[in-house]
């Protein structure tokens, strides 16, 4: 026999020495709960939140109107803030009709594709936005080529005042455009030119 009923700081009935309903090892007597705050409309309001324990439900208020809300269901429109002991995660992926919201990578205007044939022969193309667009091996660069010649920030292509240029980031094997080493100097581009980085052949085309 594990003795007689307990009841733990959250309002659960347990036999035994922690609450199974609450975080995994808890003991009786302590209070951790898993507490999610769900803001609609600007993050400035703050029109309702929900303390779930162990993935119970609570009442809430919004839009004036008494609403419950089931644990573990998805946060209703705006964003939601997860916290959980000194851990904290926002979740902005949810629109007000608590359906994925469709996030933009980029908010910068397109302007043209770098195309190659050298990564695959059906072809693969990377967009060129205005600004920078940094172009390399490393995984934080804006176009990111698996090309172990290349180095991981090789070059930069430049959209400013309607104008593309191309500049070698002193990389190791350096940066063509039709067979001519550019070496350190910015190079403008017009459509059709071939850029050739490590092992990659790109074809430049402007969307302008």
């Amino acid at each position: 026999m594990q003795g007689e009923f307990k009841q733990c700081p959250n309002g659960h009935y347990y036999q035994g020495t922690s609450c199974p309903y609450c975080k995994s090892g808890n003991q009786a007597g302590s209070v951790t709960s898993l507490k999610t705050e769900v803001f609609v409309g600007d993050e400035d309001e703050r029109p309702m939140t929900i303390d779930v324990c162990g993935g119970g439900t609570r009442t809430m208020m919004m839009d004036e109107q008494e609403t419950v809300l089931e644990g573990r269901q998805k946060p209703i429109g705006g964003y939601s803030r997860t916290v959980f002991g000194d851990e904290e995660e926002e979740i902005r992926n949810y629109n007000v009709q608590g359906e994925p919201k469709k996030t933009p990578r980029y908010v910068r205007k397109l302007v043209g594709w770098l195309v190659t044939y050298s990564l695959d022969e059906l072809g693969v193309d990377y967009k060129l936005y205005e600004g920078r667009n940094v172009i390399g091996r490393d995984t934080d660069s804006n176009i990111t080529v698996n090309d172990c010649r290349m180095s991981g920030k090789h070059a930069v292509l430049l959209f400013r005042a309607n104008k593309y240029s191309l500049t070698d980031c002193q990389s190791s094997h350096g940066t063509f455009v039709n067979d001519e080493d550019i070496e350190l100097e910015p190079r403008y581009l017009k459509d059709g030119d071939v850029i050739r980085m490590g092992n990659t052949v790109f074809k430049f085309r402007t969307s302008l």
